[in-house]
């Protein structure tokens, strides 16, 4: 609150999922869309881009898509990845009307690059069908192929599938184009903001060596079930962040990136030895 009073967007933002997830504070969405609403007048990605999600999925409110688009713009504009993707999906599905093919793909090429899995993806589909891009197999083989190497298994049969669509020599030239491809560095702060330690009461710590213990568990699993979380050293780092992220949009949570306890209790479903 302290630094709310100095109009800290993050404070605003910090202040606001509080209020959604009830952290210390009784839940109370109304309050927390407030906060977020300031935080994203105040040009906050993050805060753009949740309030994004809640318009158009019509979470305690009216369900808004032309709202929930211009704040994904904002958002995307800024580097966030989600909401590039889901900007990239209202587009690709017509939410407002007739679906803008060019517009899906611009936005969906825009994650892609950043390694969004999903986008990846569905990029692929367009380049295949030629939606919104000329056609273009190589390209498709190519985005099927990196949605492949973070453990989609449905772009791994699709890439397959083109592959014997190529000649050798354009098979070739795709694979070298997989080889060489590296994702661009993500805008962290647009994406994850990192929370001061003094806002965090003591009271809600956990003891360093459960937490490293617990956070080693979970990449585990991620990594039993094809979502590369990197070593399970018990640091979350950006491949941890990402392989949270990819699971969450598999089963259908919001892709935060954040350990909650949803996010464990679906872990623990998934929980498996390697084979």
């Amino acid at each position: 609150m302290a630094a709310a009073k100095k109009a800290d967007p993050l404070a605003f933002f910090e202040i606001g999922a509080r209020y959604a997830d009830g952290r210390g504070v009784a839940a109370d969405p109304k309050i927390a869309m407030n906060w977020y609403q300031r935080a994203a007048d105040a040009g906050f990605a993050p805060a753009q881009y949740r309030l994004a999600s809640i318009y158009e999925k019509g979470l305690g409110v009216d369900r808004d898509i032309p709202r929930a688009r211009a704040l994904y713009a904002q958002a995307a504009s800024q580097g966030n990845t989600s909401a590039m993707h889901n900007l990239a999906v209202l587009n690709a599905t017509g939410a407002e009307g007739k679906p803008d093919f060019a517009e899906a793909a611009r936005w969906f090429k825009e994650a892609a690059e950043h390694n969004v899995r999903d986008s990846q993806y569905n990029l692929a589909i367009l380049y295949a069908r030629g939606n919104g891009v000329p056609q273009d197999l190589g390209q498709s083989y190519k985005w099927f192929a990196v949605a492949a190497m973070q453990g989609d298994q449905d772009a791994a049969q699709k890439r397959d599938e083109v592959a014997n669509a190529l000649g050798a020599e354009k098979l070739k030239a795709a694979k070298a184009e997989v080889d060489l491809w590296r994702a661009a560095p993500v805008n962290e702060d647009a994406n994850n903001p990192i929370v001061p330690d003094d806002w965090i009461a003591k009271a809600n710590t956990t003891a360093s060596v459960d937490m490293k213990k617990a956070i080693r568990n979970i990449q585990a699993i991620l990594n039993n079930n094809g979502f590369d979380a990197g070593p399970a050293d018990g640091a979350i780092g950006k491949k941890t962040v990402e392989s949270i992220k990819a699971f969450q949009k598999k089963v259908g949570q919001e892709p935060t990136g954040k350990i909650d306890e949803a996010l464990v209790k679906e872990l623990l479903k998934h929980n498996k030895k390697p084979s």
